[in-house]
């Protein structure tokens, strides 16, 4: 009877693991391992939050154009299953401060914060104007929606954006950025085309009449610029000219001053010639 009875202890204790010591233990270890976990990635989620934060306020104080700000332009052209579009009619609201005088002209002047810095994007700019454009879709004010895979020279075509910097480069670089979200650059040329992937790599400039526009105005923004600095320039030289008249009446002040101070040795003489002679008076 003793044998067997410590057989079925064993037995259950085998089969509660371990008894009721083990079975009521709390598993610290594993609540432990979970917890730090969850604490490793709220931390990271965190950090990755304030960096890209950090980044786009980065982005908008260095980004130009500012509010307001003078001097900026872009070209920009519409091809459509290869066929150069006329340009866009001047819009009749300018929401934003980007817009376009029906000239080929992106004029950038950022009349609200929100079109400002990482904010001044192709998409904002056609959307100012009246046209539709987004990674799948392009749309003239008043023309024909084109989407992606519509025929276009009888082949599925596409939305794309050729970037060309100024003035003279005539290859360009195809965008990689959704089009509505490539940020505007001050003189840069933009091609916008709807057209089948075998012809992506000759994607043209706009036309020259734009570019020679274009020439224009970055010219008269830098005569300005020059004129601004000058002007600083001439400041400086009135300013050296007064300090020199300065100098040239400093003399002046100097030589009153020894007049004053020879009146004052003088009237000091005097009075001590008046007081030898009171003394001398005094004692007759």
């Amino acid at each position: 009877m003793g044998k067997a009875s410590t057989n079925k202890k064993v037995a259950r204790a085998a089969g509660t693991g371990g008894g009721r010591t083990n079975r009521g233990r709390t598993p610290w270890t594993y609540y432990g391992v979970l917890l730090l976990v969850v604490v490793l990635g709220v931390v990271a989620a965190w950090t990755s939050r304030n960096h890209r934060l950090a980044s786009l306020s980065a982005a908008d104080s260095t980004n130009p154009p500012t509010l307001n700000a003078t001097g900026y332009s872009a070209a920009f052209a519409v091809d459509i299953c290869g066929k150069l579009q006329p340009s866009i009619g001047t819009p009749k609201k300018n929401p934003v401060g980007i817009t376009t005088h029906g000239d080929g002209i992106i004029y950038i002047s950022p009349t609200k914060n929100s079109a400002t810095g990482k904010h001044a994007t192709l998409g904002l700019f056609a959307s100012s104007v009246g046209m539709k454009l987004n990674a799948a879709e392009i749309q003239l004010p008043g023309q024909k929606l084109y989407v992606d895979g519509a025929s276009c020279e009888g082949k599925p075509g596409h939305v794309y954006v050729q970037r060309f910097s100024y003035p003279l480069d005539k290859t360009g670089v195809l965008e990689t950025t959704e089009a509505n979200n490539i940020h505007l650059d001050n003189a840069a040329m933009y091609t916008i085309a709807f057209l089948p992937t075998s012809k992506k790599d000759s994607i043209p400039t706009p036309s020259q009449s734009v570019i020679s526009a274009l020439q224009s105005l970055q010219a008269a923004a830098s005569a300005a610029t020059s004129t601004t600095t000058a002007g600083s320039g001439l400041s400086g030289t009135t300013s050296s000219t007064t300090a020199g008249s300065a100098t040239t009446k400093a003399p002046s002040s100097n030589s009153t001053a020894t007049t004053v101070a020879k009146s004052a040795t003088t009237a000091g003489g005097s009075a001590t010639t008046a007081g030898t002679t009171a003394t001398t008076a005094a004692k007759s």
